[in-house]
């Protein structure tokens, strides 16, 4: 029984091992980013807009990151298996196309065509 304990012990710690690094890579680590990414941008260009579309960016891809989980559902939501598609119905098949040989080719000469 002491072993059971153990261990549900041991995947407790893990998960919250877990938690604190899922929540210090999306808060400090994504910060640290963006700061730099913005600095960067206005170091390499001397543009206040070059830096400010650059922080935007980041900080779009910080809330994407944030959010992912919201993101993840809307689109399993949104996208159904099978696609809208009306179904087909009678009357409607595949259709069928014919193609003349071109004055010149193989085609019109006896040769073989696709």
């Amino acid at each position: 029984m002491a072993d059971m304990v153990l261990l549900a012990d041991t995947i407790n710690d893990v998960d919250m091992l877990g938690i604190r690094i899922n929540g210090l890579l999306t808060t400090t680590v994504m910060l640290v980013m963006v700061t730099l990414s913005t600095i960067a941008a206005w170091r390499r260009t001397k543009s206040v807009l070059a830096a400010g579309g650059a922080l935007l960016g980041g900080l779009a891809l910080w809330y994407a990151v944030m959010n992912a989980s919201a993101f993840r559902d809307s689109v399993g939501e949104t996208i159904k298996p099978g696609g809208v598609a009306p179904p087909v119905t009678e009357g409607r098949g595949p259709a069928v196309v014919r193609v003349e040989p071109v004055a010149g080719t193989a085609v019109e000469h006896g040769g073989e065509g696709l």
